[in-house]
């Protein structure tokens, strides 16, 4: 033992501590900075050199966002008194804060939208009034309405305070509470989220807590180390958010995923290195042991950083934005983590050596434990052939599985059944009309003095309210509006005569009197020389539609009108197609990081076996249980969602950590001549106690945060969990069995001592 390879820890151990603890309120304020300003827009998931992302935005510019609030409640029919009320208090400026503010613009009840139909000009009969606003103000029963208020700017900036000022109102009208109110919308979407993802969090990261130091205390048997293992690694899961926070990264839901992963990771490492520390006790000092475990764990630990590193980096291949910031920002945070738990970690243990009285079992363990990793070690021996071959079938009935996975993006994907704003979509749904949209616009060609082959206004109106028809007839659709809406019945421009053309000029003229109107109403945009006509349809958020055939549908009715006006281009956007690309990319992401993962990890383990084939089915156990997880999603029909997808490449990256521990001790028997049955057992004594603690701390200290109400975050622990301990199963059982199938034996020269079981 040379001084010098622990000097750093004497020299250096103090100004170490003392520079994280300084920098320790910085991490604190980065922190709380990122946790603070977490804001989740489903537009904003795909890049924007996307066509519908281009699509979609093109759509804002033209007729204004999405931003709205479609508000009811039991009771609310045309005769509410309470309805225009609550319409006043909404109106009103919020002078609770420093400054006035205008949360809400336009709103509009079923009452008005009735009034506007049946009066001058257009002057509808009551029944076709509330026919024509069926399923979108107004319920089936033509006496359930509802009121949408278009959010302000203010309210786009913060739409929380908007939210809750609609709440806030219901308070203000007599026999109506907060309580009562039915909300639903984008607006009310993005902060359900923003509240679901943040909700019971502190609680959860508590509970996490209390796991991870109750296991780690179990097997450590000594609170000292514990505490300094959970402390670095709250540092770390600190330094995750600081890093996402001080680059300016706009922090969604499933980035906060990366501090709970760098948390557990920097754990993970920690036990290790914390054990092979206790074993080196038996033989050395305690300031000497914190050297001897520093060499034992630098290259496993730095080797498994760069493979999990290497799985998160694989996913900056999606096209998903939270998905590609989770892969760069968890690389970042677990390689700069390692590095973290390397420095403070020796200077920690050496500061504050744990009492070796405390640690006094040789190898860390009891003598039936020496008796059972021999007996596992043999039987894995003697059924490694066959232990390999069930491997492989069982890849091949998984890959089966995973060619059956189907994504979901859609909103009832985020949250629980009982969740609010899933009770209050589903009832506006059922008793008004439904609420994900489908924007199609048309853009038509007008007749000028320099476009005299443009079309007239009339019969711009006539081609828009068959296409409104033709899309209200696709199965799904349930609701459409457009400014044929809003227009009087109109004559056939087909129509020969006097009598004709007469209605023709009329009608020309009632609709050249109301453009500006329908302009008001988004439902019309000028573009140079076109009018650009606006057809809303709308779905149900809670069938499970399946959106791609649904645009098929739709495009091929649209299509089928426009057969015969080449010059009219339909052009499709809103939430649908959106939706429909983020599944397409989810499921497209899953296979392109995984394979990726898996072909740069399997680089790693060729090189660090030296053995190509080795190398190669030493994976076998790493992919194993994503595929099994994958696998078993598939064959059952459970759809992929975003926070399943995070696992994939992330558990393969992880799922690696023990294995590297077992492949290094492997190693190390094989170099000092034992076979390959007693380098097993030397991998099972040093390492199989570790990596039962750890895989047990993660995926535990992880499942805490299924009871997360954020669905994403609560498929994301579960995933996890399930996936590190069949990856525990797998590294204790199927990577043994391929070593010995296929590691090559040094060869020992005659009187050569036989290796000893502890180095």
């Amino acid at each position: 033992m040379s001084s010098s390879s622990s000097s750093w820890q004497d020299r250096y151990g103090w100004l170490i501590i003392a520079f994280f603890l300084a920098v320790t309120p910085i991490l604190t304020y980065g922190a709380k900075g990122a946790w603070d300003s977490i804001k989740n827009r489903v537009e904003d998931w795909l890049p924007e050199s996307f066509e519908e992302t281009q699509r979609l935005l093109w759509f804002y510019q033209q007729f204004g966002t999405d931003e709205l609030l479609m508000i009811s409640w039991e009771g609310c029919t045309l005769g509410d008194p309470r309805l225009n009320q609550y319409k006043a208090e909404l109106s009103k400026l919020d002078t609770s804060g420093p400054e006035p503010v205008e949360w809400f613009g336009e709103i509009i009840t079923g009452a008005d939208a009735i009034e506007s139909l049946t009066a001058d000009p257009l002057e509808l009969p009551q029944e076709d009034a509330l026919a024509r606003m069926e399923g979108w103000l107004i319920g089936s029963d033509h006496q359930q309405t509802c009121l949408i208020a278009i959010v302000s700017k203010a309210g786009e900036e913060n739409r929380a305070a908007a939210v809750e000022y609609a709440y806030q109102c219901a308070d203000q009208v007599q026999g109506l509470t907060r309580e009562n109110l039915i909300v639903a919308g984008p607006t009310s979407d993005g902060v359900a989220i923003d509240n679901a993802s943040k909700n019971s969090l502190d609680l959860l990261n508590l509970g996490s807590f209390a796991v991870c130091i109750t296991i780690m205390y179990i097997g450590f048997r000594s609170m000292r180390a514990t505490m300094i293992v959970f402390l670095i690694a709250i540092f770390c899961e600190q330094l995750s958010m600081s890093i996402m926070y001080f680059s300016g990264q706009a922090i969604d839901s499933v980035l906060t995923l990366v501090a709970n992963l760098t948390y557990v990771l920097s754990i993970s490492s920690g036990v290790h290195l914390v054990n092979y520390y206790r074993e080196s006790l038996v033989d050395r000092p305690p300031k000497e042991s914190v050297a001897w475990a520093l060499r034992a764990a630098l290259v496993p630990c730095l080797l498994s950083a760069g493979t999990t590193a290497v799985g998160m980096l694989s996913l900056t291949v999606s096209q998903i934005r939270p998905v590609t910031n989770f892969g760069l920002y968890a690389a970042a945070s677990i390689g700069a983590g390692s590095i973290v738990l390397l420095l403070l970690a020796p200077a920690a243990l050496y500061k504050f050596p744990v009492n070796p009285q405390l640690w006094h079992d040789p190898n860390h363990g009891p003598r039936w434990l020496h008796v059972f990793w021999d007996k596992l070690s043999n039987r894995i021996d003697s059924l490694r052939w066959f232990i390999f071959v069930t491997s492989l079938v069982l890849i091949g009935v998984c890959l089966a599985g995973v060619s059956r996975i189907k994504t979901s993006a859609q909103l009832h994907d985020l949250f629980w059944p009982e969740a609010r704003i899933i009770h209050d979509y589903d009832w506006l749904e059922e008793h008004v009309g439904p609420l994900v949209p489908i924007e199609i616009v048309l853009r038509m060609p007008n007749t000028t003095d320099s476009h005299p082959d443009g079309l007239k206004l009339d019969e711009q109106f006539y081609i828009l309210n068959q296409v409104q028809q033709a899309v209200s007839d696709v199965d799904g659709v349930e609701a459409s509006m457009s400014a044929a809406t809003f227009a009087p019945q109109f004559p056939d421009p087909t129509q020969r005569g006097f009598i004709a053309v007469t209605r023709r000029a009329s009608f020309r003229k009632i609709l050249q009197n109301r453009l500006d109107q329908y302009v008001e109403m988004n439902y019309l945009s000028d573009e140079e020389d076109n009018h650009l006509w606006r057809i809303s349809a709308r779905v149900p958020a809670g069938d499970r539609l399946h959106y791609g055939d649904l645009m098929d549908r739709v495009k091929q009715n649209v299509d089928h009108v426009l057969a015969d006006h080449p010059n009219i281009e339909p052009i499709y956007s809103g939430s649908v197609p959106l939706v429909f690309k983020a599944q397409t990319e989810m499921l497209n992401d899953l296979m392109k990081s995984f394979a990726l993962a898996f072909i740069m990890i399997a680089g790693i383990m060729i090189v660090l076996l030296r053995n190509v084939f080795t190398g190669f089915f030493s994976m076998v156990p790493n992919i194993l249980p994503t595929l099994i997880a994958f696998g078993a999603m598939g064959w059952l029909g459970m759809p992929v969602e975003v926070g399943s997808l995070l696992t994939a490449s992330a558990a393969l990256g992880i799922a690696v950590d023990d294995s590297l521990h077992f492949i290094s001790w492997f190693n190390k028997g094989i170099a000092s001549g034992a076979n390959r049955r007693e380098a097993t057992r030397l991998a099972y004594e040093h390492c199989g106690a570790a990596m039962i603690q750890t895989s047990l701390i993660c995926s535990f200290g992880l499942l805490v945060f299924a009871l997360s109400p954020f669905t994403p975050i609560s498929r994301f622990a579960w995933m996890m969990f399930s996936l590190l301990l069949i990856a525990l199963l797998c590294d204790l059982f199927i990577l043994p069995a391929i070593l010995l199938c296929f590691s090559r034996e040094k060869k020992t020269e005659a009187g050569e001592a036989p290796p000893l079981a502890h180095e």
